[in-house]
């Protein structure tokens, strides 16, 4: 005996029809169609539930008070606005849909992505100041393209060589200091380097030493030995201090050891004017006075074989930077023959981008904060040019010397760029300008907005 289902029953065609026609036409009514037990976040007015949370708060007592005239007025008024769209009393956690007449109101997550591509497109303007700061005087400063005088320590102290001795100068209170000064005439220092913590000073010198001393004792703690001739080029990557000669030779000395605990490597056929260790320490740029750049890699330096040889320029490559925000990119500038920067990828090898200055590049500094590269120009532009990342398309010009502009460094904070030039000045340059604000910062993981939704654990 068949049993048969009643049409008008649970389970007849009839219901599932009409559970189909709501769902259907609920769906076309409503952009969203709301939850039992998960209110929707769009439809809350969170500030209005802030304030009435914020007003029973302040409540000192549940004590009946005598209502004023006045006070009768502001609950009238305070009823009227807190009804809802409906005209309905306020609820802070609204359950119903949203209906799809409501053409302006916008999920959650669609505000937050549009408050995230507003914030993506936005930049605030940024005035870049073509004139210098600060302007010292620095006599005797020695006019050699082949010689690295100028360094900015993290202890926010400037070290120059000025002919035979070597000053400090504390940006924070302005004061000069004589460090040192040698005692043979043709033995003056010829580079200057800072330690990663800015406690030791390092110095190589003409007569092929270098001295390492303790700045804030003032005294000379060591001497390291090596090369047959002057010493123009120094880099430090955390306790091993590189150097860099005209016998084209490159050392790389520990300054923990006791003894003489150095490794020699050769690539170069003449005077290595250019010494730079990445930011991650894995690899060492060195430019010389034969045309050449070597890349080298730090787990493999004692053999002489370095990882990459680029051949492009053709003249002296005394410039060289890294990158601070993609660790394989290196910026090197060639010689009054030359006159390029050229950006290279040392992972490939490949020059990913040349452009003609139009004159010698004596230094390159990359914003830290900005996508920017900051040149100093000798023969026959005495300038200072900021170049935009990837392009290369020149922003500005900084005009304020009189020679060619030889030493960059820039401040521990980055915001400011030392500049020292042949005519035996010293300018201080805010080109760089402060970090950005934390806004402009922000990511999409981190966003912490006044729709973010870390402020409320409401669900």
């Amino acid at each position: 005996m068949d049993q048969r289902i009643p049409r008008n029953g649970m389970g007849s065609p009839l219901m599932r029809l009409r559970e189909h026609q709501w769902s259907s036409s609920s769906s076309s009514r409503f952009v969203y169609p709301g939850d039992r037990f998960i209110p929707t976040r769009s439809l809350m007015n969170l500030e209005l539930a802030q304030s009435l949370l914020w007003e029973r708060l302040q409540k000192k007592d549940d004590r009946p008070a005598i209502l004023t005239a006045r006070d009768e007025y502001r609950r009238k008024v305070r009823e009227q606005l807190t009804l809802d769209s409906e005209g309905k009393p306020f609820r802070m956690l609204p359950f119903r849909g949203i209906p799809r007449r409501c053409k302006n109101v916008l999920t959650v997550e669609e505000m937050l992505q549009e408050e995230r591509e507003r914030s993506r497109t936005f930049k605030p303007f940024r005035r870049i100041p073509t004139t210098a700061d600060r302007i010292l005087e620095a006599q005797n400063l020695m006019d050699d393209y082949y010689l690295n005088l100028l360094d900015w320590g993290k202890s926010n102290i400037l070290a120059v060589a000025l002919g035979p001795s070597i000053y400090l100068w504390n940006a924070e209170n302005g004061e000069v200091k004589l460090l040192l000064e040698a005692n043979e005439e043709e033995d003056h220092p010829t580079s200057v380097a800072w330690s990663g913590d800015g406690k030791i000073l390092a110095a190589g010198f003409a007569s092929s030493r270098i001295e390492l001393w303790d700045v804030a004792a003032s005294r000379q703690v060591r001497i390291l030995e090596g090369h047959t001739s002057r010493v123009g080029s120094l880099a430090w990557n955390r306790n091993i201090l590189t150097s860099g000669s005209l016998d084209a030779s490159i050392i790389n000395h520990d300054v923990r050891s006791i003894g003489r605990s150095a490794t020699h490597f050769q690539g170069h056929t003449d005077e290595v004017c250019g010494l730079r260790w990445s930011g991650a320490g894995d690899l060492l740029a060195s430019g010389g006075n034969d045309n050449l750049v070597h890349v080298w890699d730090s787990s493999s330096m004692g053999s002489s074989k370095y990882l990459r040889k680029f051949t492009d320029h053709c003249a002296a490559v005394r410039a060289l930077a890294w990158c601070p925000f993609q660790s394989n990119i290196l910026a090197s500038g060639g010689g009054t023959a030359d006159r390029c920067i050229k950006i290279w990828n040392a992972r490939t090898g490949k020059c990913t981008k040349s452009i003609d200055t139009g004159a010698q590049v004596c230094a390159l500094e990359w914003n830290r904060h900005h996508k920017e590269i900051l040149s100093a120009h000798g023969y026959s532009q005495f300038q200072l040019s900021l170049w935009s990342y990837p392009s290369m398309s020149k922003i500005v010009d900084l005009r304020g010397h009189e020679a060619r502009v030889l030493h960059l460094t820039q401040s521990p904070d980055g915001s400011t760029v030392v500049s020292a030039a042949a005519d035996e000045s010293i300018c201080f340059w805010k080109v760089f300008g402060p970090p950005p604000s934390a806004s402009s910062r922000m990511c999409d993981e981190d966003y912490t907005g006044h729709l973010s939704l870390k402020r409320f654990d409401i669900r």
